[in-house]
């Protein structure tokens, strides 16, 4: 019956992945280049058809000088110029009407000329009121004339513009001066009548007044809340040990009698305990003198008491007299302040009144001057004028390196996806990574392209000390893939097939049995590709009698068994070509053959012929305890690898998977292939 192929999950990482996918868009254009090529080739010949096909333009360029005009004042009703005047400018140069009167100035003045369509673009050069004007046409002597007859219709325009603008700018002049001139006399006689109403000489002389007599009472107000905080502060000792004189209305200190008494008295006093503790050492207590100086020294404390009772009291009075003159002061100061504020007023609104005379003045002033200096009843031509004519013609360039690097991108882009499209519709297997994705069986071995080392003979065997490690590694791998099946004891024949032809069956058949055969195993190798086996050549013996030969009974297989120079393997060669290589498989005694063979040898090993070629293979495979499909990466069809399966399990054949031949060691899904120097001996 036909298995059910399902793919395998398979995971790996996102930068092996990435590597394999451009490992193989890299095969891809090795062996399509010519495709790129191609589409690179008709993208350039597109755009160079574009180019070819695009008509000539011509080039011409002239230059505008614009100046602004005088403006008006801002409540005028005429104004020539608004907040982006070179964008106005800007606007007017490029207006459509001004293209159409120039396109008629042209047909008029020079019928000749055949008239063409010619894109102008005005642009203001950076930091100047200059204004380039540019033409680009199909007709070289059209274009030029066309720009200079647009720089000249500009002007045209304007000074139509400005003798429109002057009718209403001569009365709106009139009429804005007649309002200034009834409003300075409004505000000069509004200011007049402040002044008489309001006697400003005398409120001038009461609001400097007020301010000085206001800063002293403030002042006289500091010193005396200063003096009060300190009395109320400090204990009576301290008020007479750091005395600060109090001052009078005037500011003047006033000693503190009390204040020099203490101090006087209590240097008296220490000097008399200074005497007192001298005498006491020398005199008894008793002693007349001793007794005299106790009692200068209690008369002297009783004297610093009064002098602290006195002081105190004196303290309590003027406490008494600071706080009524501070409360005097505040009622004073109140009413100091509001003369003062309102002489500030005063004065606050006589300035405003000047100072709007001073403006309507100066507004009246200017405007006069302004009416003196220039003729308003003209036009000014200077604000607009030709700095440069139009120039010559010149061809423009029509953007080649533009346009080629267009047609190389498009080309690129168009190859690239006729490549991604033939990638996609390509099966073929890069790697093992893909082959899993395809397959369930498993991957037995990967053996490396070493077409490098082929000669005219063709690909050499295996030897002993070949010096081929990394291929040599491999067919190694696939030995011990086979040797460790869970069933190894009851594979004792095996067969080798493809697909189609040419993916290397025939070398990897011999390979293997000389690597098997080389770890001490029992091997014969039989070319059972009766049509186009070639293991005879491979091995360089005579193939002139082989299992053809046997199959006919025309010779026993010991006398057709070949040694090799490998000890443990021998080989039945293809014998005499034949066209009916399915009917020899299929006689009788094949099956004795197979296990008389199995009885004598540890391994039999067939090559045969592909699967989908012939039907030798599907017809002999189920005698076989298993079988081995080759896979040539970057040459077999995932499709006809998946063929070839549902055939052989069609025929309940035992696939014991998969080997992925022709591998390149650069991928980056491989391992070992990788360090070859490492198996040197």
């Amino acid at each position: 019956m036909e298995a059910d192929i399902v793919p395998l999950p398979h995971r790996q990482d996102l930068g092996t992945r990435i590597g394999i996918k451009l490992f193989r868009y890299k095969g891809l254009i090795k062996r399509y280049w010519w495709v790129l090529l191609l589409c690179l080739s008709c993208g350039l010949a597109w755009q160079g058809w574009n180019i070819f096909r695009t008509p000539k333009l011509y080039a011409s360029g002239g230059m505008l000088m614009v100046t602004e005009q005088n403006s008006l004042p801002d409540s005028a009703a005429a104004h020539d110029e608004s907040d982006d005047f070179y964008g106005t400018q800007l606007q007017i140069i490029s207006d459509p009407d001004i293209k159409a009167r120039a396109m008629q100035s042209v047909a008029l003045n020079y019928p000749d000329l055949p008239p063409c369509d010619v894109n102008i673009v005005p642009t203001l050069e950076p930091r100047t009121s200059l204004f380039t004007v540019a033409g680009v046409g199909t007709s070289g002597s059209y274009t030029q004339m066309l720009v200079q007859a647009v720089m000249q219709e500009t002007i045209k325009f304007k000074n139509e513009k400005l003798s429109g603008v002057n009718n209403t700018a001569e009365s709106s002049y009139g009429e804005e001066l007649t309002r200034l001139g009834k409003d300075r006399d409004s505000r000069e006689q509004e200011l007049q009548d402040f002044i008489k109403a309001n006697n400003m000489a005398d409120w001038e002389d009461q609001g400097s007044t007020a301010a000085r007599y206001l800063a002293d009472l403030k002042t006289r107000q500091a010193n005396l809340q200063t003096e009060l905080d300190r009395l109320q502060t400090l204990s009576d000792k301290e008020l007479l040990t750091q005395p600060e004189p109090a001052t009078d209305e005037q500011g003047k200190a006033e000693p503190n009698i009390y204040s020099q008494q203490y101090l006087e008295m209590s240097q008296e006093l220490a000097e008399k305990k200074a005497e007192y503790a001298e005498r006491a050492v020398v005199w008894k207590p008793l002693h007349p003198r001793l007794i005299a100086i106790q009692e200068d020294i209690k008369e002297i404390e009783a004297k610093l008491s009064t002098i602290e009772q006195e002081n105190n009291d004196a303290s309590k009075v003027r406490i008494g007299a600071i706080q009524t003159e501070l409360q005097v002061l505040d009622k004073s100061i109140g009413e100091w302040t509001k003369k003062a504020m309102d002489a500030g007023d005063k004065d606050a609104e006589y300035q405003r009144l000047k100072d709007a005379v001073n403006r309507t003045s100066t507004d009246y002033d200017k405007l006069l001057s302004s009416i003196n200096s220039i003729d308003i009843s003209k036009s000014s031509p200077g604000m607009i004028s030709i700095m440069k004519m139009a120039s010559p013609p010149a061809l423009v360039d029509p953007g080649t390196m533009h346009h080629l690097l267009i047609g190389l991108l498009l080309g690129l882009s168009l190859g690239v996806v006729i490549l991604a499209v033939m990638d996609r519709a390509d099966d073929r297997f890069a790697s093992s990574t893909e082959v899993m994705e395809h397959f369930t069986e498993p991957i037995m071995g990967q053996i490396p392209n070493v077409e490098a080392t082929r000669t005219q003979d063709g690909l050499p065997l295996l030897g002993g000390e070949d010096d081929r490690y990394a291929f040599a590694e491999s067919f190694r791998s696939l030995r011990s893939s086979l040797l460790f099946l869970p069933n190894q004891a009851k594979v004792k024949s095996l067969l080798v097939t493809s697909a189609i032809p040419s993916e290397g069956k025939s070398t990897i058949a011999s390979n293997l049995a000389i690597t098997m055969a080389l770890a001490g195993t029992r091997v014969l190798l039989v070319d059972a590709d009766l049509r186009r086996g070639d293991l005879a050549s491979l091995f360089n013996i005579d193939g002139r009698f082989g299992l053809s030969t046997i199959l006919r009974d025309e010779m026993p297989w010991t006398k057709v068994a070949k040694h090799t120079p490998y000890k443990d393997l021998m080989l039945i060669p293809r014998g005499p070509v034949t066209n009916q290589s399915s009917e020899l498989l299929l006689v009788p005694h094949f099956d004795a053959l197979m296990q008389e063979w199995k009885s004598k040898f540890d391994l039999v090993l067939f090559n045969t012929s592909p699967i989908l070629a012939t039907d030798d293979t599907a017809s002999i495979a189920p005698n076989f305890d298993g079988a081995l499909m080759v896979i040539r990466a970057g040459f077999t069809s995932a499709r006809l690898v998946r063929n070839s399966l549902n055939a052989m399990y069609q025929r309940q054949v035992n696939v014991l998977g998969l080997i992925l031949n022709s591998v390149d060691t650069e991928m980056p899904d491989y391992y070992y292939y990788r360090y070859p120097k490492y198996y040197a001996a």
